[in-house]
């Protein structure tokens, strides 16, 4: 069985030593690969351009983050809502949703909507003032 593997390993490696011969052959007829005149120069223009390129502009996250509490708060405002006066067929836990009393829960209602009011009104003011400084009266 030993005298079995040994063919088949020696096989094996004429095999190999044939096709390795083969693909010599083969490279060895193909002529040798040189680049055309203006290449080296076409790719060092082109990395000296990206270098030359500016700085990518980064994210505005100061005027992205008041927006993003404002839809974080009225999302949330909508969760609290759907919770509070969800359907009655759905029972839950006592421990899940704690009940808030009726005046505590009126109190947070006028406190959002006053809240709201600020936020307006601070955002109309501030596109009011960035309009008037682009004018040159502020």
């Amino acid at each position: 069985m030993d005298r079995a593997k040994e063919v088949r390993n020696e096989e094996k490696r004429k095999r190999s030593a044939q096709i390795d011969g083969e693909i010599e052959a083969i490279l060895a007829g193909e002529e040798e690969l040189i680049p055309s005149s203006g290449f080296l120069a076409s790719v060092m223009e082109r990395v000296q351009q990206e270098a030359s390129a500016p700085a990518p502009i980064p994210f505005p996250w100061k005027r992205a983050v008041p927006g993003i509490l404002l839809a974080v708060g009225v999302f949330g405002g909508g969760m609290v809502e759907l919770i509070q006066t969800g359907p009655p067929a759905v029972s839950l836990p006592e421990f899940a949703l704690p009940k808030m009393p009726v005046g505590l829960a009126d109190s947070f209602e006028q406190a959002g909507w006053v809240a709201l009011a600020l936020g307006v009104s601070l955002l109309c003011w501030l596109l009011s003032r960035r309009l008037a400084g682009r004018g040159g009266l502020l």
